[in-house]
């Protein structure tokens, strides 16, 4: 049964969602503001590997790709292992580019009140999502980067493992993503998707909109 009753075309912005078991949010984009960061970054991997440089427009198609889709488009020589070592050693190089949003310690203190489980689900690799997780303020039950599970967003390896390490029904669960790898996976994955900029069964501009949408 799906979260959402739905009286709009493709089942998005009807506005009425069920009250969720869990609520499972992307990162880049939502808790933080990296997109600079990632720019510089890939950038730099590319320059220290004596590759062509990554374009803004060839960059903004990419974004919210995981490591293995970057090793792809970009690094096709290198290793999965190696990529997601130098984005973990140098992703500090450029943190002047990092921006924390407004509303979320305010967010996580809200699902905390409510005894809502939560989880960061992210194509981000693990640590470095664990650290930025931390960076931002946020409290999750759990941090899932894309190399925790087979496939990475649009797939919805990381909804559905999110789901079942919290014990609750993955049909229950909002995904709350501000691309379309986000409402992709929860989509496949059978979840709400409440979108940060983006059309979702519930559209919010900001993520400290959230904490309003969780039932009191």
């Amino acid at each position: 049964m799906s979260t959402l009753h739905s009286a709009a075309v493709d089942g998005y912005d009807s506005g009425v969602l069920d009250a969720p078991a869990a609520v499972l949010f992307d990162l880049d984009g939502v808790l933080i503001d990296s997109y600079r960061v990632w720019f510089q970054l890939l950038n730099a991997a590319a320059e220290h590997w004596h590759l062509p440089g990554i374009d803004e427009e060839t960059f903004a198609s990419s974004w919210g790709q995981g490591v293995e889709a970057d090793r792809t488009s970009f690094y096709p020589d290198r290793s999965i292992a190696e990529i997601e070592a130098f984005y973990h050693a140098h992703f500090g190089d450029h943190l002047a580019h990092l921006v924390i949003p407004p509303g979320v310690e305010e967010v996580f203190s809200a699902l905390a009140a409510r005894s809502l489980p939560s989880a960061v689900i992210t194509n981000t690799p693990n640590p470095l999502a664990t650290e930025l997780v931390e960076r931002a303020g946020a409290t999750p039950d759990l941090v899932l980067g894309g190399t925790d599970v087979p496939r990475a967003k649009p797939a919805p390896d990381l909804v559905r493992h999110a789901a079942k390490a919290l014990a609750v029904d993955v049909t229950r669960c909002w995904v709350v993503g501000d691309s379309s790898f986000d409402r992709d996976a929860a989509r496949a994955a059978g979840s709400a998707f409440v979108g940060i900029g983006i059309e979702g069964d519930r559209s919010l501009a900001r993520l400290e909109e959230v904490a309003a949408l969780l039932p009191s």
